[in-house]
């Protein structure tokens, strides 16, 4: 009977632990000497210890659980600086890197437009919503400044009014003198 490589290893293991000799093996298995060892070293092999992961892995896997930065850096011990940098490779691992950038470059507009997107939720607003919005924004800016250009003409049609009237009580009438 012609037994496979698995079969022979499972045979191997159990006449081992019946405690039998590798010969004894070799000779009832016709087995080689040097394959019924490495079978028994497999066999008989300690686990290698994990290695502990370092504070990066170990910060990354947690932002990966839903863990936010508080609890990690109370959770290893680590520097504010050394956890925010984590969070940053862990976004970038994540192609969050736009975020990244915008975050950065925009971080004081931040509770604002978290509140803008909690009253976009709160009133069920869409993009186009918000696309009107901005429009009606920028039309408001276009009056004030409009505003501001008329209100300038009418200051100098007032000015240029009074100093016609100054002129008027001494006698002095435009374009007739």
């Amino acid at each position: 009977m012609v037994l496979t490589r698995s079969q022979k290893k499972e045979l191997v293991i159990k006449l081992y632990e019946d405690g039998k000799t590798t010969r004894q093996i070799a000779k009832e298995l016709r087995m080689s000497l040097r394959d019924i060892g490495i079978i028994l070293n497999e066999y008989n092999k300690v686990p290698d210890p994990e290695k502990p992961k370092s504070n990066r892995a170990r910060s990354i896997e947690m932002f990966k659980e839903g863990k936010d930065t508080i609890e990690v850096l109370t959770c290893l011990d680590l520097e504010y600086n050394e956890v925010r940098k984590y969070y940053g490779e862990y976004l970038s691992l994540k192609n969050l890197t736009d975020f990244i950038n915008f975050y950065r470059e925009h971080k004081q507009f931040l509770p604002f437009l978290l509140r803008v997107v909690e009253k976009m939720k709160q009133y069920e607003l869409f993009e186009n919503d918000v696309n009107a919005l901005i429009n009606c924004l920028n039309q408001f800016k276009n009056f004030n400044i409009t505003k501001k250009q008329l209100q300038h003409e009418v200051n100098c049609l007032v000015l240029q009014k009074k100093c016609l009237e100054d002129e008027i009580p001494n006698g002095k009438i435009p374009g007739l003198q």
